[in-house]
Formats: structure tokens, C-alpha cells, sequence
């Protein structure tokens, strides 16, 4: 591909056989390539359609190419085309004999030989891409499954086989069906919903004349009728005018009363307030003349209580006064407790302090003696290094020298050297004794007369060089470990042991002294204890209730004084509620007194304007005039009800409407008499006997056409279903070879026991798994994205090699938990070398475990 969507540049080579794992990260372009083998097979170069469009990389005017060499059937080709910008087509046939073409031509071919040499259906079946249903794909028509079922179930030549003869006779059949009925749900089409629409249509035109024909035969015999109500009608419209004009009459003259009636019902709303105002006036100055007795009184109240408000402030004053010299004196008695207990309280502290400090230096001395321990041991321990590993190895190395010495002193001969006259050497040394000398060494023995030298052979030389080896080895050890010999070895070991258990107890110990302080803590701490010590302290109570006595009588004189403050604030606060009340009633006696005057003068006043005397005469007055209004308003009101305004107009109104109702009915009559006189007139001239008799005659040829047409129909109908369900039958015996191969796959995943269900139509229909049978849409999504990648390999390996197409599996196993996903792959595996299958994963460790893959990244 180059320059398909995001991909820039990429050559990919898929194995022939067995697993290739394309992987990648998300968004690197492994779904692209599907789309891009898929858009080359199936789209032309030139096509202008959305899905061509959106491979063109965003932003750039440039064409996606795609090339690809293809194996199908006995034919190898290389095909390419350019989309978008600049579109081109090659094709070069390799197998089985060379062809070169381009253009429409080149893409033509390809589909030609796809179509004769690829098993589309399978091809589209054994995909499992993102995000689509896991399920297999319809695999009823695939031919190459039906060969390779044929073959497993030992049919291949059994006449009820799905060869290529009977595909072409069930598709001649199937065209034939499709004449007339639709393929999903069997219902009239084409040439059967034609003839049964045309028969309709006739009939429907026949019935149509017939039912004009009808319609004017009843407009003969409604017209008289029609005609004799159009006269009752109009004689009805007369009379009923005349007592329309008459009620009109008889409302007219019940209006004018109502008029009448309205203006005398103003004329008593007019006297009404003219009463009420003159009462309002009278109930006025009554209730002036109640006011101002009541402001009179209220400043008789008002003296009395300021000066009864007064006294009682100046008692609660007084009180307040005795009570100020008692809080003085319970005060004092309670200061002079609280210096005791203050007095009392610090020499508690001092006296704590000083057990703090004594318990410090204490503490102070114990860390100060550890940590010299602490020190010698340390330093002893530097002088010495043996460890218990060298007492260990000076303990075997004495044990080695001793066993090595003996060794030698076995195994090596001794010369004994007897000086009888003149003198004798042996290894230079004169002897004037007799010596026993080892042979485990050279050694020169001389005298005047003869030379004699001792070599050892070549075991005791040996045995000599491993004492040599030893020795040297116990040297060094005894050197570092500074003692004399091996001996002392343990002892320095164990003197050193002692010192660091003495070490490490003393800082344990020492830990446990300083409780996790650090010793210059403890001396910091000690010095400001003694700084908080006082030189001259006052000592302590001495007894501990002395304090505790304290605090009970501060206690107690606290109480007092509290309780006395409350008396004090308590007739206060009465002082200041009564001096309030005082200032109050002097204000409400100011307020009465101010009030009293204005009502006095407002009286004045109005008796001036009008006396009492007056203001009774305007009130009689206004209610005589308001009695002779009534009166007048009532003899009107028995005139309106004698002539019942109300019920005139509801019978003016019925005989308005009973009018309208005979006029609308007598305009619909006259109507319908020019419509029956229009339809016999129409009817007369236009021959609609003669319609209805070439009607007839189409009809009669619609009906023959559709019993023709439904039994051809039928037929095809009765040939296609027995074909269909004789195929069904045969494919039946093709299901076990499939279930089986299923199961095989399917057994290192789910368990040896594991059953399937498998319908006619090669969709898994339910799992049985430990005697439990589950549907298989109750499957988790894990389970059923296993089984439809489980039946694309078992599709796959059933196919012959030549008839096969590619298994492609786009991020397949997202949801399988890792000890399945084990299984998976050893399955996986295990059909790769039988089939071609593509693996694009943006997860390698998914597909780890297939056994021969070959990865690719991308």
C-alpha cells in the first residue's frame, strides 16, 4: 500500500500456509489493509463513491495505491490500481499462462476470475474483524464447503449432492420463484402482483359503473319526493316569518321597561349612599366625643403609673447598693483563696521538677557507664580479627597438617647415617653421632671416601608439597588472626565473640536507658529541667487534701459571689425596667394629652359647621326620600315580570333559529333536486350502459390472465420449496462432519467432553459442556468470540487446499482470559499448517503461544 489513509509506504508478504501475525499499535494501519484488499477486488479505479474518497490521505491531492500478487484456484496474478488521483489498473497473469492487461479490461478479468475460482461466500465467512458479530457468516451456498462436507461424510457420489449441475437447476428454479413471489417472505411479486393488480383494477371498474348505474336509478325515484318537500318548505318559511315579526314586537316593549326599571334602580343606589353618608356623619361625631373621654382617662392612668414606676426604681436602686458591698467583701475572701491555691500549685511543680531531674541524671550516669563499656568493648574488638569461620578452618588446617605429616612420615624412607671414621656430613652439617635422617627430601651424605644423596620419589614428593601447601596456608591464617599457632586460633574467636555480644547487649541496654532519645537529648532536657527549678522555692501543702480544701472553699466562694452579682444585676436590671416604664407611661400621658386637645378642637370645630340637631334632620331626610324610590322601583319591577323579557326573548330566539333550520333545509332540498336532475341528465347522454358492458368484457380477460399467471406461479412455488427442502435434507448429513471437526478444535479449549448443536445452516446452536447444555447467545462474549474463530478453522480445514480461501482474524480473543488464550493458540497453531491465516493484533503476547507463526510489525 502506499498512501492508503494513514499509511504512508508498507510491503507485507503473507506465509502461503500456516500463521502470520501482523502487529502493530492501535491506529497503525492493520484494518486498513483488509479494506485495502477488499476496495482492489471490488471497487474500479475510477470510482468515485464515499469509501473510495476516504482513503485518500486528509489533506493531500495525491492517489492510494494497492498492489497485490494472488493465488486462486490454478491462477497467479499481480494486481494493481491507483484510487483518486490519477486512477490506473494492471493486471499481470502469471498461471497458468501469461496475460498483461489495463484498465476496465484488467478489472473485468479479475472479476471473472474470481468468480470462477473463489468461493465468495466462504471467503466473507471466515472473517472475523473488529467489532463484528462473532458468529459464522452464512455458509448455505458456499459450494467449496459443500465439497469438502461431501467428502467427509463419503458422499461424493451420491446423486443428492450439492454438485455444480444441481446449483444451476436451483437457481434456474430460484429465477423462475423470484418471477412471482418475493425470496424473503414468499409474498406476490412481479409477474403474480401484476396479473393481481390488473384483475383488481378491472373488477373495480365494473363494480364503479355498476354502483353509477345504481345511483342514477335512485335519483329517479328520490326526485318526486325531493320536490314535494321543496314546497312544504317554503310554506313553513312563510309562517314561521310572521311570528318572527311578532316576537320582535313583544321584545321591543320588554326592553323599554328595562330601561325603565335600570333608572329607578339608580335612583335608590342614589339615595343609599345618600343614607349612608348622613349616618356615617352622625356615627362621625359620636365617635369623637368617645375619643376624647378616652384620652381624658388615659392621662389620669398615665400620672398614677410614672409615679408608682418611679418609687419602685428607686427601691430596686437601693437593694442594688447593699448588694455591691457584699459582692466587695466575697470578692476579697475569694482572691485571697486563689493566691493560696496559685502558691500551693507552684511548689507542686517545683517539686516535680526535681524528681524529672533526678530521675535524669540518673539516666545521665547509666548511659554515661554503658557507653564506656560500649567503648573498650569496641576498641578490644578492633585489636582482634579471628571470626568463628577462622577458628573453624584453623581447626581443620591443624587437623589436615597433622594427617598430611603422618602421610608423609609413612611413606617416606629413613636413612640412618653412623659415622665410624673421619668426618661425615650430612647436607653439609658434620655428624659425630648417629642419625636417623627422612628420605621425604634430597639429602647429600659425605665423608672422605664417599658421597651418598637421597632423592624421594615421586609419592613422597607429593605428599611432601601438600604438607608444604598446608603448612604455608596455616601460616597465613595464623599471621592474619595475630597468634602464635593454630591452637590460639578459637581463643582470639572466641574472646572476639564475647566482646561483640558485650557490644551489642550494652547498646541494646543503652537504648532501652535513652528511650529512643539521643544521649546530647538527655543532657539538653537535664539542663532545662534545672533552669525551670527555682533557687528558694516555697515549699509544698503538706498534705495533698490541704490543696484539694483550697480549691473546694474557691469553689464555694466562687458560687457566692456569682450568686450575689445575680442578686445585684437582678435588681438592677428592675431599677432599669422601671425607670423604662416610667419614661414609657410619661410618654403615652404626653401622647393622651397632645390627642385630648386636637379632638377637643376638631369638636369645636364641627359643631360650628353642624350641630347634632342638624346632622339627625339630614339623615331623616335621606332616608324618607330613599323609601319613596324603592317603592317606585318596585311597581316597575311587577311590570317587567308581567311581561316576562327573559322568556319573550327565548321564544324570539327558538323562532329565529326554527326559520334558519327550514331556509337551510329547503337550500339543501333545491340542491339536491338540481344534483338527482344533473345525474339522470348526464347518465342520459354520456352511454354508460355501454361502459359498463366493455368493463365487464376487460374484466372477464383480467380473471383468465391471473388464474394463467397463479398456476405457473404455483407451480414454480411447489418446485422451488421441494428443491429447497431436498437441499436442506442433503445438507443435514453435512452438519455432523462440521460438528465433529468442531468439536476436535474446539476440545483443548472447552474440555474433551464439550458438545455442540449445529443447525442446517451451519450456525452453532448451543454448547454442551459437563452434561450442561447452554444456548449459545447465553454465552458469555469471551465464549462466543472462541467459538467464531473455533468454526473458521474448523471451515478452513475441512476445504481443500485448492478450493481455500484466507482465515482473517482482526484483534480477535480480546475478551479470552489468559488459560484459554493458551488453548486458543495451540489450536490456532495446529491448523495453520492446513490453511493460510492472518492474525492482525495490536497485542503480541495474545499470539505468543502459536507455534510457528510468522511475525510481522508493522
Amino acid at each position: 500500500m502506499t498512501d492508503f489513509r494513514g499509511v504512508a509506504d508498507r510491503e507485507v508478504v503473507f506465509a502461503d500456509n500456516g500463521v502470520t501475525v501482523i502487529e502493530g499499535e492501535n491506529e497503525a494501519g492493520k484494518s486498513t489493509m483488509v479494506e485495502a484488499l477488499d476496495l482492489l477486488l471490488t471497487t474500479r479505479a475510477n470510482s468515485t463513491k464515499a469509501v473510495v474518497r476516504d482513503v485518500q490521505p486528509a489533506g493531500r491531492d495525491i492517489g492510494s495505491e494497492v498492489f497485490a500478487e494472488i493465488s486462486c484456484g490454478e491462477y497467479r496474478f499481480e494486481y494493481f490500481k491507483r484510487f483518486n488521483k490519477s486512477p490506473e489498473t494492471a493486471l499481470t497473469v502469471l498461471e497458468p499462462a501469461p496475460e498483461q492487461l489495463t484498465g476496465r479490461p484488467a478489472h473485468e478479468r479479475v472479476e471473472q476470475i474470481l468468480g470462477a475460482a473463489l468461493d465468495s461466500t466462504l471467503y466473507r465467512a471466515l472473517r472475523l474483524l473488529q467489532s463484528s458479530d462473532p458468529e459464522l457468516g452464512d455458509l448455505t451456498d458456499s459450494s467449496a464447503l459443500s465439497r469438502a462436507l461431501d467428502r467427509a461424510a463419503g458422499e461424493a457420489n451420491d446423486e443428492t449432492a450439492d454438485s455444480p449441475e444441481s446449483q444451476e437447476l436451483v437457481a434456474a428454479v430460484t429465477k423462475e420463484y423470484l418471477r412471482y413471489f418475493t425470496a424473503a417472505q414468499g409474498r406476490p411479486s412481479g409477474e403474480l402482483l401484476h396479473a393481481q393488480n390488473a384483475a383488481a383494477t378491472a373488477a373495480a371498474a365494473v363494480a364503479e359503473r355498476e354502483r353509477l348505474l345504481e345511483s342514477v336509478q335512485e335519483a329517479a325515484d328520490r326526485l318526486p319526493e325531493v320536490v314535494a318537500e321543496i314546497a312544504e318548505a317554503a310554506a313553513g318559511e312563510s309562517r314561521q316569518r310572521v311570528d318572527v315579526s311578532t316576537l320582535a314586537a313583544q321584545v321591543a316593549e320588554a326592553d323599554a321597561v328595562g330601561d325603565r326599571l335600570a333608572a329607578a334602580k339608580a335612583v335608590v343606589a342614589r339615595e343609599e349612599m345618600a343614607v349612608e353618608a348622613a349616618q356615617a356623619a352622625v356615627r362621625e361625631r359620636a365617635g369623637l366625643r368617645a375619643r376624647l373621654g378616652q384620652a381624658e382617662s388615659e392621662i389620669a392612668t398615665t400620672t398614677t403609673a410614672v409615679q408608682d414606676a418611679r418609687a419602685a426604681a428607686e427601691v430596686a436602686g437601693q437593694r442594688a447598693a447593699e448588694t455591691a458591698e457584699q459582692i466587695l467583701v466575697a470578692q476579697r475572701q475569694l482572691d485571697d483563696v486563689r493566691a493560696w491555691i496559685e502558691h500551693a500549685e507552684a511548689a507542686e511543680r517545683t517539686a516535680a521538677e526535681r524528681r524529672r531531674l533526678a530521675d535524669t541524671d540518673a539516666t545521665i550516669a547509666e548511659a554515661t557507664r554503658l557507653r564506656d563499656e560500649i567503648a573498650d568493648a569496641t576498641t578490644s574488638v578492633a585489636v582482634l580479627s579471628a571470626t568463628p569461620e577462622d577458628a573453624e578452618r584453623a581447626a581443620v588446617l591443624d587437623r589436615d597438617v597433622a594427617a598430611a605429616r603422618a602421610r608423609l612420615e609413612a611413606g617416606a624412607p629413613t636413612v640412618t647415617v653412623t659415622p665410624l671414621a673421619g668426618e661425615v656430613t650430612v647436607d653439609g652439617v658434620g655428624v659425630d653421632a648417629e642419625q636417623t635422617v627422612s628420605g621425604a627430601s634430597s639429602t647429600v651424605v659425605e665423608s672422605a671416601s664417599v658421597r651418598v644423596e637421597v632423592t624421594a620419589g615421586a609419592d613422597v614428593r607429593a605428599l611432601a608439597d601438600d604438607l608444604a601447601r598446608l603448612e604455608a596456608s596455616a601460616a597465613e591464617l595464623v599471621d592474619r588472626c595475630g597468634v602464635a599457632a593454630l591452637s590460639e586460633v578459637a581463643g582470639a574467636a572466641a574472646r572476639r565473640t564475647d566482646l561483640l555480644r558485650v557490644v551489642r547487649e550494652g547498646e541494646r541496654a543503652l537504648a532501652r536507658v535513652l528511650d529512643g532519645r539521643d544521649f546530647d537529648a538527655v543532657t539538653t532536657l537535664r539542663a532545662e529541667i534545672a533552669a525551670r527549678i527555682p533557687d528558694t522555692a516555697r515549699s509544698a501543702p503538706e498534705r495533698a487534701d490541704d490543696l484539694g480544701a483550697l480549691r473546694v472553699r474557691e469553689r464555694e466562694l466562687a458560687a457566692a459571689v456569682a450568686e450575689v452579682q445575680r442578686a445585684r444585676d437582678a435588681e438592677l436590671h428592675r431599677g432599669n425596667e422601671e425607670r423604662s416604664k416610667a419614661q414609657a407611661w410619661e410618654s403615652s400621658g404626653a401622647t393622651a394629652r397632645v390627642t385630648a386637645l386636637t379632638l377637643r378642637d376638631e369638636l369645636a370645630t364641627v359643631v360650628e359647621t353642624a350641630s347634632d340637631v342638624a346632622l339627625d334632620e339630614t339623615a331623616t331626610g335621606a332616608a324618607e326620600r330613599l323609601s319613596a324610590a324603592k317603592g317606585a322601583e318596585a311597581k316597575i319591577a311587577a311590570e317587567s315580570v308581567r311581561l316576562d323579557a327573559a322568556g319573550v326573548r327565548a321564544k324570539h330566539a327558538e323562532a329565529e333559529a326554527a326559520l334558519e333550520r327550514t331556509r337551510t333545509r329547503l337550500t339543501h332540498q333545491r340542491k339536491l333536486q338540481a344534483e338527482l336532475s344533473t345525474r339522470i341528465e348526464v347518465c342520459r347522454n354520456d352511454g354508460r350502459l355501454d361502459e359498463l358492458s366493455d368493463a365487464v368484457a376487460e374484466n372477464d380477460a383480467a380473471q383468465a390472465a391471473l388464474r394463467r399467471v397463479t398456476e405457473r406461479a404455483e407451480g414454480a412455488r411447489v418446485l422451488h420449496e421441494t428443491l429447497q427442502r431436498k437441499r436442506a435434507e442433503s445438507r443435514a448429513r453435512y452438519v455432523d462432519p462440521f460438528a465433529r471437526r468442531l468439536e476436535e478444535l474446539a476440545a483443548p479449549v472447552f474440555g474433551d467432553g464439550v458438545r455442540f448443536s449445529v443447525g442446517d445452516d451451519f450456525q452453532i446452536v448451543s454448547r454442551t459442556l459437563d452434561g450442561v447444555t447452554v444456548d449459545v447467545t447465553a454465552l458469555s462474549g469471551g465464549a462466543r468470540e472462541q467459538l467464531g474463530l473455533l468454526a473458521r478453522l474448523a471451515c478452513a480445514s475441512l476445504v481443500d487446499e485448492a478450493d481455500g480461501v484466507p482465515v482473517i482474524l482482526d484483534d480477535a480473543l480480546g475478551y479470552t482470559d489468559p488459560k484459554r488464550l493458551a488453548s486458543m493458540s495451540s489450536v490456532i497453531g495446529a491448523a495453520g499448517p492446513n490453511a493460510q491465516i492472518i492474525v492482525l493484533t495490536c497485542t503480541p503476547d495474545r499470539y505468543r503461544g502459536v507455534r510457528d507463526a510468522t511475525l510481522i510489525a508493522v
